[in-house]
């Protein structure tokens, strides 16, 4: 299944200890930077799908605003409950540019 990087935003956009929701070539993503590190996730709580871009980042920790799952940011790994985990998706720093690969669609 090919992939590729496909360029989201200037780097010097998103600030540390901030996320932000982009799309990208129609599908939902969901960018955080923590310490310098960028990481990036399909914009989707695991519970019933709400974009988590619509939550908040508590320190390190992504939650949701419908039912408030919690994720570790730098994982996707779920904090509450801990039996959820986000898609993560491959990131890029180019050119000044946060690229993410996106799976082509089956």
């Amino acid at each position: 299944m090919p992939s590729r990087f496909i360029p989201v935003m200037r780097s010097d956009e998103l600030w540390d200890g901030e996320m932000q929701g982009r799309e990208v070539s129609g599908k939902k993503v969901l960018l955080v930077k923590l310490d310098g590190r960028v990481c990036a996730y399909e914009d989707r709580c695991a519970h019933l799908g709400v974009a988590l871009s619509e939550g908040e980042l508590v320190g390190d920790v992504i939650v949701c605003s419908a039912h408030h799952y919690r994720y570790d940011a730098r994982t996707g790994r779920g904090v509450n409950p801990k039996s959820v985990q986000l898609k993560s998706l491959s990131v890029a720093l180019e050119g000044g540019m946060i690229a993410v690969e996106l799976e082509a669609d089956r």
